[in-house]
């Protein structure tokens, strides 16, 4: 088994954290949105890579997954489907924004998601970020999960890399320049 170059410096990062005891990596992985179900599966591929050659174990967290859980819990998923339906999208953004941003928030759900290791060796990976568009942008997430976490996390985006720095959600979005994450990109470049 062959990992394709992006792949490999994942791995190598995640790799590199539990044999030299370094910061836990925080990485984006970004590609075109339409090749979700193709990344999905390079996903499956990579976690069994880690396991079988380097004895690390993962955690795949899906953010649709606590998407539709927040909804639900919070008594307004009728709603925002309604609103959609009837094409009220400001208020069905806004809601959603609303209920990932009180307690219990999205990070707080992925934390609780993965709070006991499975592994000593262990990466996180969250996928499916492309439910949270438009209402949630993933850079803050990022960013309020770097405290919190003590073991390699990858993202896994659905965008488009603008520069060198640059995401834009979905493709769509105006770029977003603040990630404090190392971007690796499924068509080959590294930032």
């Amino acid at each position: 088994m062959q990992l394709s170059e992006p792949l490999a410096d994942i791995s190598n990062q995640i790799v590199g954290y539990y044999d030299r005891q370094l910061v836990p990596p925080f990485i984006v992985y970004q590609y075109p949105p339409s090749d979700e179900y193709l990344v999905r599966q390079e996903l499956l591929v990579l976690t069994r890579w880690l396991k079988a050659k380097h004895d690390i174990g993962s955690r795949t967290v899906s953010l649709a997954e606590i998407f539709w859980e927040s909804l639900t819990e919070h008594g307004r998923l009728q709603m925002v489907v309604e609103a959609e339906q009837a094409g009220n999208y400001a208020d069905a953004q806004l809601a959603v924004r609303q209920i990932l941003a009180t307690a219990p928030t999205l990070s707080d759900r992925i934390v609780a998601k993965i709070a006991i290791p499975q592994d000593e060796r262990e990466a996180v990976f969250l996928y499916r970020a492309g439910a949270l568009y438009p209402a949630h942008r993933t850079s803050s997430l990022l960013d309020a999960l770097k405290d919190k976490i003590d073991r390699p996390v990858t993202m896994l985006y659905p965008g488009r890399l603008v520069g060198d720095y640059g995401l834009r959600f979905m493709g769509k979005t105006e770029p977003a320049y603040g990630y404090r994450a190392l971007i690796v990109s499924r068509e080959g470049k590294r930032q």
